[in-house]
Formats: structure tokens, sequence, C-alpha cells
């Protein structure tokens, strides 16, 4: 009887941001791939691939015998070549003409498996003497450049130098022009020392993906479609899925590229916010590295400058109609911090700013892609909801303040009111009324002083206006006039503009509002 097998790569976050160095973050991200991979670890199973990508596969064999024999072998190659990647593998046998149904019955197996395993615990350290300086494991050999540095097998295994060409090579494939190439470490990204000098992890997520899948495969069962047609329509939409993924990225490296002048600048619609970025063996180094990339599932890390703009290119570019399972959309995650924040600190605070986001879009009931941000490195094991509770919440006699508006909706327009592009593109538009137009930027003070007064809410930013009478000139941006700067009287967009004020910068032209 035939046999699917699947197979997860478990705690892929946890193991590609176990060190803080960039180059052993993205070794270690190729080896995810690799694991996965059709033409990786995958290659030669002796059955039929119907799913590879984003730490996940699905195979068909022929019978259970040959299933088993695979599995020993895969085992055993991650064991070689990949330490320290953990997999959860289950079988489910299935007859002929119910596909389908084993597809939805193997997820469940998945899920079970995952919750039930019973991770092994070998003797780590008998006998040995050295911790690993990056992961605190057993050392069993020390860096090949740096003999007084003993590392870990899984370690060694990330700076073994084919791993790190193949895992060069697999990103290298979206650059279109020779004179680019990703920097190797955060230094080289052309950061700026001083106040703008942060570095940004953006981590971007499917919008339900899983429930469409689901949804897909239940249809599959009830329309009673054959074996061969599930196959194919499976590796249709995993496929585009794929492709919408590569897309994007695809589309914010070419945003970066494009927006570097002769000089080797970041040019963008802010003048000043533009940076000129380094140069290593003759090619200009972009301030944008990939981290991780699957299916509907990406982490990069740029200049915090860039940041937030390169996740709405990312945003837009993911958003299609994939076969089979319909319009997709994504949400957003962007921690900002200093450049030598441990990465696994800000990566995960970046997927709790995308969860967050996803949170709000299904409260609203909401079909489009949102966004959520934070500048600065949050104190250990501090979430979204007690961050913003803490320095965004204000009581002000009855009435409870929101200083914030985020998470925000993408939106269609700059005049789509209450989101993202509303923000961006009209709220801190360099045009006449907009907080980066000539009249604010002739009275930054004011603006600046702002940041205290929406604490006394729409009655106290309404007095301090009117006490401006060297400003009376100035205007609300983005349609705020009537409000006092506040929205439904206890939410106010005014300090994400001025937070963003000095560190965001859009490439290209600037859009009409």
């Amino acid at each position: 009887m035939p046999v699917l097998t699947g197979i997860d790569v478990l705690g892929v976050q946890r193991y590609v941001f176990a060190s803080n160095r960039l180059r052993d973050a993205v070794a270690a991200s190729w080896l995810v791939h690799w694991a996965t991979a059709a033409d990786g670890a995958l290659q030669g199973s002796g059955g039929d691939v119907l799913l590879a990508s984003g730490g996940n596969a699905i195979l068909r064999f022929d019978d259970l015998e040959r299933a088993r024999d695979f599995v020993a072998r895969y085992t055993r190659r991650l064991y070689d070549e990949a330490p320290g990647l953990e997999v959860a593998v289950v079988h489910r046998v299935f007859d002929r003409g119910s596909l389908a149904s084993a597809l939805g019955h193997l997820q469940i197996d998945l899920a079970r498996s995952k919750l039930e395993r019973v991770p092994s615990v070998p003797q780590l350290g008998l006998s040995v003497t050295a911790a690993c300086r990056i992961t605190g494991l057993p050392a069993t050999g020390v860096d090949p450049h740096d003999a007084r540095l003993p590392l870990s097998r899984m370690v060694l295994r990330w700076r073994d130098a084919d791993v790190r060409q193949r895992a060069m090579e697999r990103w290298n494939a979206f650059l279109q022009d020779s004179r680019f190439a990703f920097p190797a470490e955060i230094d080289d990204m052309g950061r700026t020392r001083g106040d703008t000098s942060l570095v940004g992890v953006v981590h971007i997520d499917g919008n339900g993906i899983g429930q469409r899948i689901a949804a897909w495969q239940r249809s599959c069962v009830e329309a009673s479609r054959s074996d061969d047609e599930v196959a194919d329509e499976l590796r249709t939409w995993a496929s585009s899925l794929n492709d919408a993924g590569r897309r994007a990225l695809g589309a914010v490296v070419d945003r970066v590229t494009g927006a570097i002048d002769d000089k080797a600048r970041i040019v963008g619609t802010i003048p000043d916010l533009g940076f000129e970025l380094q140069r290593e063996d003759g090619k200009i180094l972009l301030p944008l590295r990939p981290i991780l990339l699957g299916g509907d599932d990406m982490t990069f890390i740029c200049d915090g400058r860039l940041a937030l703009y390169l996740a709405e290119v990312a945003l837009d570019s993911f958003a299609c109609e994939i076969p089979h399972i319909g319009a997709v959309s994504a949400c957003a995650g962007v921690a900002l911090g200093p450049p030598h924040t441990p990465f696994d600190r800000a990566r995960e605070f970046a997927a709790s700013l995308c969860a967050n986001a996803k949170k709000h879009r299904h409260e609203k009931n909401d079909t489009g892609s949102w966004i959520d941000w934070h500048i600065g490195a949050p104190r250990p094991g501090a979430g979204v909801a007690d961050l913003r509770r803490r320095a965004f919440a204000h009581r002000l006699g009855e009435q409870q303040l929101e200083l914030t508006c985020r998470p925000y909706r993408m939106g269609a327009s700059a005049s789509d009111r209450e989101t993202w592009r509303w923000l961006a593109q009209s709220v801190l538009s360099s045009k006449e009324d907009g907080f980066r137009g000539a009249r604010w930027r002739r009275h930054r003070n004011k603006l600046k002083e702002l940041a205290t007064v929406v604490r006394d809410g729409p009655d106290g930013v309404r007095q301090a206006r009117e006490s401006w009478t060297a400003a009376s000139a100035l205007t609300w941006p983005g349609g705020l006039d009537q409000t006092n700067g506040f929205l439904h009287g206890v939410r106010t967009p005014l300090l994400d503009a001025i937070e963003l004020l000095d560190i965001h910068l859009p490439l290209g032209e600037e859009v009409a509002s």
C-alpha cells in the first residue's frame, strides 16, 4: 500500500538564531533550507516529493518499507551534515484513491508527534571540559581561524567553508546586478553612527495559509478527486506559494539596488536620511541581508531607516492569487534596535509584533495586510501588549488614552485614514502640510513638544496649538485638523509619526496623497 511521509523541521528560528553572528545565521538558514529541499537532503529519496519548502516536506512512497529505508538514511544524513537540527517524521499508510484524506490525517499525525515527542537526553559534556563559546554545548573542536575559540559540532558545521559558500550562493541568485553583494557582517550594512544607527529585523508571515490549505484538502475529499489530481494541485499551489515569497524578496532587493546612485549612496524621498554604503572586493555592500525564506515565511535584516518601507514592499509583492488556495496576504513585524542586540531576542520580538498585527487583523475581520513595529531593545520577557500598556496607555481623568495607533492596516492609498500608507505618505509627507513639509520643518520644536502634549488629550493639544502664535499657520496633516490630532477622541498617531520622523526613509518617488 502507498505511504505518505511527513517531515517537519523543529525549532527553525531557535536553530538559525542560536548565534549572534550574521555569518552563522546565514549558514544555519541554508542548512534548514537544504534539509527539506528536493535538490538537497531529499534528493535520491526513491519517493515522489509532493511538497518541499519552509522546513516542511511530504513524500509519497510505494510501500512502508521504502519509506522507512529513506527515513533511516535521511536522519543519518542530517546527523552527519546538519548537527543540531531536529525533525519530526511520521508515516501514514493509505488506500489508493484516498490521497486527499491521507494528507489531512498526516498533518494531525505530525502535530501529535511533536506534542508527544520525548526529547533525547544525551550525556552532553561527559569527559568534556570546554564549552562552546557560541551555544554553550560541549566543544568538539576550535574555530579554524582562532584556536583559542572552542566550538560545538553544530557551530563548526555552520562555519564550514562549503556550507558558507552554498549559503551565499542561495541568496546571490536574487542579485540581478553584479555590482552588488550582500554583507557578511552587520557593521558592513552602511549604518551611520549616532541616533540613526538602528538595525531592523523584519518578519513576514502569511495570513491564514494553514486554514486555506485545510479548506483545499477538504474540498478534494468532498469532490472525490483522484490521487493524481490531488498531487498535481498540491504541487501547483506549493510552487506558487514559494514563488510568492521569492517574488516578495526579489522586490525588496530590487527596490534597494534601484535606490543606489553612482556614488554608492542610498537615495530616498528624504535627502537628509540618505547614507553611503561600504564596498568590499570592488562590490557595493547592500544595507540588507536575507536570513530565512520558505513559502509564506520570510525574515530579513536591514538598516533601520529602510525597515518599514521594505516591509511594505514585501507585503505588497507577496499579495497575489494562489491556484486552488485563493487570494493571499501577509502581516509584518519590524523590530528596530541597536546593531548588536542579540539576534534571537530581536527575531523573537519581530515575530511577536507580526503576531500582534495578525491578532488585530482578525479582530477587525480584515482581509488585507497589517504592520506593527517597535523601536528600541525590549527587556527580556516583555510582550507587545505589556510594552504598549506601559509606554503608550495613559489615563486622563476618566478617559483612557491610547498614544499609538499600532498596528496599522496597510490601506489602499494615502487617503485611506488610519492606515500605514496614510501615516507614511500623508501624515509624514514632505508636501505642504505634512510633518516633513516646509511649514513644520520651520517649527520642529513644536513637533517635539507634541510628544509631551499628547498626554493631555485632545483638549490639551488644542490649547497648546492655540498658544503657538508664532506658528499659527500650521495645519494638521492627514485630515487631523478637526480632531486635534486624535482619532475617535482617544487614539492618536502623533507619537507614531514623531517617532519615525528622523528614521523612516522611503525609497523612490513620493506618492501623492
